[in-house]
Formats: structure tokens, C-alpha cells, sequence
């Protein structure tokens, strides 16, 4: 047995396998169940012809946009639908002993009889694929293992109880030409037995790099120890300074055995729904509060919401995070080309969090699974990798009149989409919020352990903060793009670019049409063609998206959504960089192209080491296309520059940004008008001290009697 094949064995033992049950709906955009894989792996199997296989990813490819919306139509008007055509794609290398040959399949899946191959087609030249956990473990094995790697590690003089841990961390490229795939690893010391240990703490300067084909030693890169200057650890004059390591854990039983109590004086808060939720669930299409939409889960985007409708009208196609790129800022080699791209490098579905009740998500939850497979086509599961919850959320809308003092208010009630993710130290948690005013909002929240790297004790350094002794996190960037394909009322809409400004004004000469100097304006202008655009809160910037052919009967104006951007600052990098090159979307915060079946990724359909040529949205813009009155997707860049600071570390607190989509002329009246008033009867919340009376109890109980009140001022 070769080393690839043991190792691939131990991956699969160590993943396990399971299997799902077949769903009781059906839904063209359900996500492929186990049986459909193992239809699709079986089938390329019958072509293996003794080759030994790698199994790397498996989608739904989903139907074409001009067959799906009749569809979507009939389904949504409660009509007798039949079943479309089922086509999954397969990424799958076959190895041999000087690396791999990458193939993508496409594979029918009928209803019922064997699987067949539509195609299978070569990675173009120059791409690479991306790395999974199993090349990652395979990966780890090796190295750890390596004599050259060894030796290195056996110069630092470390103590017999530290243990040398290995994280797989995928770099960018610095150059144009072809590289071999590869993966880097960060390097930290363990000094203790428990695996939940944070070794973050203890970074070593060295940077191996293994070849992710082979898994053999293709170099050692040495890393800066100072915090300026490239010197590294072989110009160190005397042995590494370990000892300045600290302890720094996170793991709450770790803490508790070395004396650092948790804090005991905060009470059980627990979210109680005594007659359950407010959502239903057929298979993967939900309905709550006006609102139904499917919910797709896939291995590269993670969640995928398509044909959300309120109240029986279209509002958009898709939503989904598209990408996501980290660039580092420590301008010195080899962090120079530390830059991930976390969906396009690994998968948010790969690489999401098995949500636990109690945990994750508080009130009644229901979760969804994933299937997929393993390195060997075995199948996988991944259990609620999906949460899907309800939560209050504060006022939903209020009114006193002052002459009665009688009030009219209403909670906000909102329905959660949420998946986490874990890519190595890092979490990032996408939660979906549908509220009962017709919006919709994506908040991302940024967590986990900030990537650290070795500094010698006494040195700072300007490209990151020093938050343990001799552990150094350096400045980055997360930049997220989210991918909007919008159907406001149909699928032929028009983007309006909408600024607030003060109208001209003349002290002296005063215009007869702002002569007190007040006055603004709302300036619009449609994006006609392919194109982009940027934030300006300063004009209170939004962008329309309209329905030209629908105008609304009270404002006479289009129907739309607004888009209210997030006005985050872009990719710092330089434009004549290759790290800006690969971000294709790091430019600018909007960006509008005309829609094409399958163009789905911001950055490219491989973003693993690419050099700025992987033709993704900056080729897309380029086509200078017709979206006035037209099918169209608007993709919207932000996120946030992260400084780290002391409080950052061991793990970071959230981090949170939110876009928002609300509805704009596209009712006639607010649609939260008739949710119902909240009162004590319905929401049965208690006093803090029941034994303390309110200043002039009496009284206010009087007057809630006399104008059909309850103590709290809620309508009775």
C-alpha cells in the first residue's frame, strides 16, 4: 500500500462515513442526497480503469434559469409540477506517482435506471483545484513526519514536552508564473497533552511548504522574527527564545484545571415557545410570515436562498455569499503572499460547523443536513449544518397618541438562516434575517483565533500588534462578496444609484427656489451597463433596485428593493499587485453584470493560488452588457480592516456587519402594519423584583384600567 493510499485510508476512518435519508419533497434546488452521489460516484468508478481516485467535491449544477422559472411559477401557484432533469458535478483527481490528473464530471441522475456520464473535462492549464480536509490531513501526516522538517524543528533546542502542531494555511501567489499546487503550513509549539490546547500562542518562525499532489517537502520558507526587517531565524544571533511563550487558553476546561474560574454570576436566560415556532417546513422550502423560499446548501457557498417570495410576489431569484478574500498586510516574505480565499480555497459547505442545540441557537430550532463524500466517494454527513430559528428583536414599530397616551406597539419578530463556519483558527457565522417589514439582512459575524506568527520578546512591529509574549497577529483585511440576483416583480429590472444632496444655495443671491437654504434633493442615476459603483455615506447612497414595467399605484413611482451597501474600506493592497488581482471583487462596493447561467463566483471558479487570471467578475463587468430592463445580478463587496488588538486574543469577540434589502414603493403600506399589538397576555414577561412597587402604582394601574391598558403600557 503506497503512503497516498494509507494515508486516504486513515482520512476516511477518522471523517466517518454515514448516509441520509431519501426527502419526503421534492425540489429541484434540494441539494444532491446520498443516493445521488453514490449514483455519481459509482459511475465514474466504472471508467477508473485500476486508477487510484481523489474525490474532492460534488454539487447540484443547478437548472437553467429559463427552465427553472416557469417552474418556480407553477410550484409557487400550488399547480401539479413534474420533475426536472438532475445533474450533479464532480471534481475528481486521478493520482499516480508524479501528482494528479483533475477532472471535472458532469453526471445525469435520472429518476430512476443508472447514472450516466455527460462529460468529463480537464482543469484548464495554469488553474489549480482546491485542497480538502483529507489532502490537508494527508498533508499534516507528512510533514510531521519529514527528516528535512524534523531536523529544522531539532535546531530550535525545545523542550521534550513541547509538541510541534501543524495547521495547512493556503497562500496567494506572487507571481505570473505556474506554480505546483502546494500547501503552506503555520507552525506552533504544544506544551500540553490536551489537544484543545490553544498552540496559537506559541508560533514558530518556520513556514514548510508541501506539495499538495505528492505530499513531499518542496521547501522550508524561513519567516521575519523581528518586527522590521526580513531577518529570520537563521541570522539569529544565539537559539530561538521559546521560553517567552505564555499560556493564553481559551477551552473552559482547560482553564478551570489551572485555576481560572468562569464568571458565576450570570442567570439561565432561556427562549421558550410554548406553542412552538411560527415556521413550517416542507422539505427545504419554509413559509413564516408572508415570507416562502427554498434553502439550498451546497459545499462552496454554504447556504443558498432562491425563489424568495412575500405574500405570494417575487422579490429575488438568489441570494447567497458568493466569495470572500483575507489579504494579510506584513509586506515581507513568505507573509507576503498570505491571502485565503475561504470559499473558493476550501468551501464554506466543507468546512461548516455541526450546530448544537443550546448552543448555536436559542428558542425552537430546526436544523438541516449536508450530505457529501469522502477522498474515496464514500458518503459523509454532516449534521445541521443549517440553523433555522426565530428571535425577537426589539420594537418592531411604535405609536403614543399624546392625547390619549394610548400606545400601539408591536414586537419584531425575525426568522434566522445561519451557518458557521470554521476554516482553521478562524469562524465566521452568515446568518440570513427576515423580518415582517418585507427586509431582508445578511449579518456576518467574524470570530475565532487571529493567525499569529513568531516575534522575538521587546520588538513591535507597524504590520500587526503583539498580543501574547512573542506572538505577533498581523493586519488584515476580510472583504465578502455577496451575490444578489434580484426578481423585484419579474426578472427584468434596472439598478438606480440614489444620492441625497443639498440643493445650491447663495447667501448673497439667494435662488427663488431654496431661498431659506434647507432644501435637498434626491439625485438618481440608472446603471444602464455592466458596470460598478461605490459607497458614499456622505450622500446617503443607496441603490434601487427597480421593476420598470411595474409602478406603484400610491408614489407613481417603480417598484423596488433598496440595497443599503455597507461602506467598508476595500482591498488596501496595491493595484498593481497580484494580491489585488486575484480579489476581483476587492475594487469597488457594487458591481452590476447582466446574468449568465453559472456565473456564480466573485473571484473565479479556482481561487487556489490564482495570479489574477481566473475569470471571475472583472471579466464579467467587461462585457459592458445591457442591464437596463433587464436580467441581472448586482454583487456587493464589504467587510471589515482588522487591527488586532489584546483584547483580540486568545479568541477574538464578533465581530459584526450587516447589509440590508428593503422593500421601496414596493407596497402600498407598510407591511408590518398588521402585525398583531404586543400585550403582557401574549408575551407574559415578570417583574426584576415582583416584592418592589413602581413609584404611583396605584395610579398607573387606574389609568390602564381607564383606557384598556395593562400596567406596562401595552394595549390590553
Amino acid at each position: 500500500m503506497t503512503f497516498i493510499e494509507s494515508t486516504l485510508s486513515a482520512v476516511v476512518s477518522k471523517l466517518g462515513i454515514s448516509s441520509a435519508e431519501e426527502p419526503p419533497y421534492y425540489h429541484p434546488l434540494d441539494p444532491l442526497t446520498a443516493s445521488e452521489i453514490a449514483r455519481s460516484v459509482d459511475a465514474i468508478r466504472h471508467t477508473a480503469n485500476g486508477a487510484r481516485l481523489w474525490f474532492k467535491s460534488i454539487q447540484l449544477v443547478e437548472p437553467p434559469k429559463a427552465i427553472l422559472v416557469p417552474w418556480l411559477d407553477e410550484y409557487a401557484a400550488g399547480e401539479a409540477v413534474s420533475r426536472l432533469d438532475r445533474t450533479a458535478e464532480i471534481l475528481v483527481g486521478r493520482r499516480h506517482s508524479k501528482g494528479a490528473d483533475w477532472l471535472v464530471y458532469q453526471i445525469s441522475l435520472p429518476e430512476t435506471g443508472s447514472s450516466q456520464i455527460i462529460s468529463a473535462e480537464p482543469v484548464p492549464a495554469g488553474q489549480h483545484v482546491p485542497p480538502d480536509m483529507g489532502e490537508m490531513m494527508a498533508a499534516e501526516e507528512a510533514l510531521l513526519n519529514n527528516p528535512t522538517f524534523k531536523a529544522a524543528i531539532a535546531k530550535l533546542d525545545l523542550p521534550s514536552n513541547a509538541k510541534v502542531v501543524a495547521d495547512g494555511w493556503i497562500y496567494g501567489a506572487d507571481t505570473l508564473d505556474a506554480t505546483p499546487r502546494s500547501i503552506p503550513f503555520m507552525v506552533y509549539l504544544s506544551f500540553s497533552d490536551n489537544p484543545d490546547t490553544c498552540h496559537y500562542a506559541a508560533p514558530l518562525p518556520i513556514v514548510p511548504v508541501i506539495s499538495a499532489d505528492t505530499f513531499e517537502l518542496q521547501r522550508l520558507d524561513y519567516c521575519p522574527i523581528y518586527g522590521k526587517g526580513d531577518k529570520t531565524l537563521l541570522d539569529l544571533d544565539g537559539r530561538f527564545p521559546w521560553e517567552a511563550y505564555v499560556p493564553n487558553e481559551y477551552d473552559q476546561n482547560i482553564r478551570a484545571t489551572a485555576g481560572l474560574s468562569s464568571r458565576e454570576d450570570i442567570k439561565p436566560y432561556r427562549v421558550l415557545q410554548p406553542e412552538g415556532a411560527s415556521f413550517t417546513l416542507e422539505g427545504r422550502v419554509i413559509r413564516w410570515q408572508k415570507w416562502a423560499f427554498h434553502i439550498g446548501f451546497n459545499y462552496r457557498e454554504g447556504i443558498v436562498l432562491s425563489d424568495i417570495r412575500y405574500d405570494g410576489r417575487s422579490t429575488f431569484y438568489r441570494l447567497s455569499v458568493s466569495d470572500m478574500t483575507v489579504p494579510y498586510g506584513d509586506p515581507r516574505a513568505p507573509f507576503h503572499r498570505k491571502q485565503a480565499f475561504d470559499l473558493g480555497d476550501i468551501g464554506a459547505g466543507l468546512t461548516a460547523n455541526e450546530l448544537a442545540l443550546g448552543c448555536d441557537c436559542l428558542g425552537e430550532i430546526a436544523y438541516l443536513n449536508f450530505d457529501h463524500f469522502s477522498q474515496d466517494g464514500s458518503p459523509t454527513l454532516q449534521r445541521g449544518v443549517v440553523c433555522i430559528h426565530e428571535q425577537d428583536d426589539g420594537i418592531g414599530w411604535k405609536h403614543t397618541n399624546f392625547r390619549t397616551n394610548r400606545p400601539s406597539v408591536t414586537r419584531s419578530r425575525i426568522l434566522i438562516i445561519q451557518t458557521i463556519i470554521t476554516v482553521a483558527n478562524y469562524e465566521y457565522i452568515f446568518a440570513w434575517r427576515f423580518d415582517q417589514a418585507a427586509g431582508i439582512s445578511l449579518e456576518v459575524r467574524a470570530t475565532g483565533i487571529l493567525s499569529t506568527v513568531a516575534i522575538l520578546p521587546g520588538e513591535t512591529s507597524p504590520h500587526g500588534n503583539v498580543v501574547s509574549p512573542g506572538v505577533l497577529a498581523t493586519n488584515h483585511q476580510h472583504l465578502f462578496s455577496v451575490r444578489i440576483d434580484p426578481a423585484i416583480d419579474g426578472h427584468n429590472n434596472t439598478v438606480v444609484q440614489e444620492d441625497s444632496v443639498a440643493m445650491p444655495f447663495d447667501k448673497a443671491n439667494p435662488p427663488s427656489d431654496n431661498k431659506w437654504g434647507v432644501g435637498y434633493t434626491v439625485e438618481q442615476k440608472a446603471i444602464t451597463k455592466s458596470g460598478w459603483a461605490d459607497a458614499a455615506p456622505e450622500k446617503n447612497r443607496v441603490f434601487k433596485i427597480t421593476n420598470p414595467n411595474k409602478v406603484n399605484p400610491v408614489s407613481g413611482k417603480n417598484v423596488a428593493y433598496k440595497l443599503v451597501p455597507a461602506p467598508s474600506q476595500l482591498m488596501l493592497a496595491h493595484p498593481e499587485s497580484i494580491a489585488y488581482a486575484r480579489a476581483e471583487f476587492g475594487e469597488h462596493h457594487i458591481y452590476v453584470t447582466s446574468y449568465k447561467d453559472r456565473e456564480l463566483y466573485a473571484g473565479g471558479l479556482y481561487t487556489n493560488q490564482s495570479n489574477g487570471d481566473a475569470n471571475g467578475l472583472r471579466s464579467w463587468v467587461a462585457r459592458d452588457d445591457n442591464v437596463d430592463n433587464a436580467d441581472l445580478v448586482v454583487w456587493h463587496t464589504f467587510g471589515l480592516t482588522h487591527n488586532p488588538r489584546v483584547e483580540d486574543f486568545p479568541v477574538m469577540p464578533c465581530e459584526i456587519h450587516m447589509i440590508h434589502l428593503k422593500p421601496n414603493d414596493f407596497f402600498t403600506a407598510s407591511p408590518a402594519i398588521d402585525v398583531p399589538a404586543s400585550t403582557q397576555a401574549f408575551n407574559q414577561s415578570q417583574l426584576h423584583n415582583p416584592g418592589q412597587h413602581l413609584q404611583g402604582d396605584n395610579d398607573i394601574e387606574e389609568k390602564a384600567k381607564a383606557n384598556g391598558l395593562n400596567k406596562q403600557g401595552c394595549c390590553a
